[in-house]
C-alpha cells in the first residue's frame, strides 16, 4: 500500500502533482518487475489499483507502533488490486483525466 498527498506539504490541490507522482511510481514498479523477471528467469506478476479520496491516517499500536491509513478510499483501492488484471494499473473510473487520459 502506498499513499501520497497525505499532508499539506505534499498535497497539490490544483495541479494534482501527488497523483501524478503516485502513477509514475506505479509505472516504475511495473518496469522494475519486468526487469527482475527478464534477469532472474522468474515470472512475478503485480496488480495495482489507483484511487483518490479522503483517508484517515495515523499511528496505531502500543508495543509495535505502525503508521497506517483507513477509509473507503483505501478499501476501494484494495478491491481494485484484488480484481485487477496482472501486470496492469487500474485507475478508478473518472480519475484518468487527472493523469492526462480521457
Amino acid at each position: 500500500m502506498a499513499a501520497s498527498g497525505l499532508n499539506a506539504s505534499t498535497y497539490d490541490r490544483e495541479g494534482r502533482s501527488h497523483i501524478a507522482a503516485l502513477a509514475d511510481y506505479a509505472m516504475h514498479l511495473m518496469e522494475q518487475m519486468k526487469y527482475i523477471n527478464e534477469h532472474s528467469f522468474n515470472n512475478f506478476q503485480m496488480k495495482i489499483g489507483l484511487n483518490m479520496g479522503p483517508v484517515v491516517a495515523g499511528v496505531i499500536g502500543a508495543r509495535k507502533p505502525q503508521y497506517d491509513i483507513w477509509g473507503n478510499t483505501v478499501n476501494v483501492s484494495s478491491r481494485m488490486d484484488s480484481t485487477g488484471l496482472p501486470d496492469r494499473i487500474q485507475v478508478r473510473g473518472g480519475r484518468g483525466h487527472l493523469l492526462g487520459y480521457s
